[in-house]
């Protein structure tokens, strides 16, 4: 294969532009829509989002990652074209399975998640149903453009996706004043139109559609696993906005959900371009003499990457925020810092699993997951009667610790790589210190220009101390002699 350094960094940085505008998108809207929607409405939409969540996994039951692996042990295109037909219809007809009795029972599925005060609960789900429906197929067909490398194709699709869906919900917002209603009935057209836009792109180049019960259990065997690590690693990620709802009002749940998007969605900024191309990446790499090298290696450069990038979303969201969002909001300040240093610590697991993966022992992930629900819940259930939604923040760095940390020690029974866990915690202790060091000065002098300048400086520093060696080490790479040797050629005319 060609260097995977460089084809890791090319792809990823092809999605991180389509992650970028559209993490840009979102934030740059934040005055439209806290303008529009109440914080308690916020806290609506959070919550739809985590049940849909839930049912989406139990359609796409896992296929997109089976067939993404299946794929790679096929060795013709004959044989791949049947392996993706028979997860896309799998995922079609589970998906009208599940969501009929849900469409029947939308008004008491409404009563038992957001309460009896939301009037127009049923009416909801009558929307994110089908729109659920779309978005699993769709992320199947987005798989399969993913596999081939198209990542320019695969951004487009989604550049449009968030371009056509955020120019209809403003008008849904802003011109029809529809509230909920307008961002659920956007993303319902925009999705429906996407997915049929992915599938045309999907039959035109896969191939003749072929069936077999046989592949199916393959697939189900693999992904079948999956969904209930997905089940309850959503329960991780999204539970405690439902846990609050039991504690306070709606109105918290909003901020909470405010400052989880911010944190989040700059960590998908961070991941899930690598995710998008390093899911196909792993399989190619285990090929090589080197791999293990090569997964410590991009393991310790994505650890500082992404502490680098919250210590940043830490130290400069607050007057972010402060410029951006209604008042009402501005309370999501303070949750923004812990809930990046959960996602710190999530981001590891991604690394740690690649042994399960290489091995198809995705079942050893169910016992990891788990353990980390749990915690999530006794967590959450414990420190949210005390702390409100600061201790819904905590519980999610002690899970995602937990998550990650024992998935480590389970994983290594598979195999055992030898990751720099000194110098990377060393890092991330020292960005730690760094902004309590500046929670501090904030609590003493306000926003004086002297803690500016600590903030700045001490944020460049740490990008000096970080990138540098990297950038030295990748200088030296193989894979990019041949820049080196074109950056010589140009010097010497």
């Amino acid at each position: 294969m060609a260097n995977p350094y460089r084809d890791l960094f090319k792809h990823s940085a092809v999605y991180g532009l389509g992650q970028v505008l559209s993490r840009l998108a979102s934030f740059l809207l934040l005055p439209v829509y806290t303008s529009y929607l109440r914080p308690a409405d916020y806290g609506i939409i959070a919550i739809l989002d985590f049940i849909g969540g839930m049912l989406a996994i139990l359609i796409g039951a896992g296929m997109a990652s089976a067939v993404t692996r299946y794929h790679f042990e096929a060795n013709d295109d004959r044989k791949r074209a049947c392996i993706w037909w028979t997860g896309l219809t799998c995922v079609a007809v589970t998906g009208v399975v599940c969501i009929l009795p849900a469409l029947s029972a939308r008004d008491l599925l409404a009563v038992w998640t957001l309460g009896p005060t939301v009037t127009a609960g049923g009416f909801y789900y009558a929307l994110i149903l089908p729109t659920m429906w779309f978005n699993v197929i769709g992320q199947l067909l987005d798989g399969y453009l993913r596999v081939r490398k198209w990542s320019g194709l695969s951004v487009g699709v989604n550049l449009f996706r968030l371009i056509f869906n955020i120019g209809l919900n403003v008008y849904c917002l802003a011109v029809l004043g529809l509230g909920v209603t307008g961002i659920l009935l956007g993303n319902l057209i925009t999705s429906g139109l996407v997915t049929l836009l992915l599938f045309g792109l999907f039959a035109r180049h896969v191939g003749t559609y072929s069936f077999h019960y046989s592949l199916l259990t393959q697939l189900w065997q693999f992904g079948g696993p999956l969904i209930g690590t997905a089940l309850l690693s959503s329960l991780m990620h999204e539970a405690d906005r439902y846990l609050l709802r039991l504690f306070v009002d709606m109105e918290q749940v909003g901020i909470y959900s405010l400052a989880y998007m911010v944190s989040y969605g700059v960590y998908s900024l961070c991941l899930l371009p690598f995710t998008m191309i390093w899911s196909v990446l792993v399989y190619e790499i285990a090929e090589r003499p080197d791999a293990k090298e090569i997964y410590i290696r991009v393991f310790e450069y994505f650890t500082y990457g992404l502490a680098l990038i919250m210590l940043g979303v830490s130290l400069f969201a607050g007057n972010l925020l402060g410029v951006m969002v209604a008042p009402d909001y501005l309370q999501a300040t303070d949750l923004i810092p812990i809930i990046c240093l959960a996602y710190l610590f999530f981001g590891l697991h991604e690394h740690f699993r690649v042994p399960v993966m290489l091995a198809k022992k995705t079942l050893t992930l169910l016992p990891v997951v788990s353990i980390a629900t749990l915690v999530n819940l006794g967590a959450n259930l414990g420190l949210i009667p005390l702390l409100g939604t600061a201790g819904a923040a905590w519980a999610s760095v002690l899970t995602f610790a937990v998550y990650s940390l024992v998935g480590l020690w389970r994983y290594r029974r598979i195999d055992r790589f030898p990751y720099p866990f000194t110098r990377c915690a060393s890092v991330v202790g020292g960005m730690i210190i760094t902004y309590l060091v500046y929670d501090q000065l904030i609590q003493w002098r306000g926003q004086a220009p002297s803690v500016w300048a600590f903030a700045i400086g001490s944020w460049l520093l740490w990008g000096i101390v970080l990138v540098g060696p990297v950038a030295r080490k990748l200088w030296t790479d193989e894979g990019w002699a041949s820049l080196r040797m074109w950056l010589s050629v140009k010097s010497v005319h």
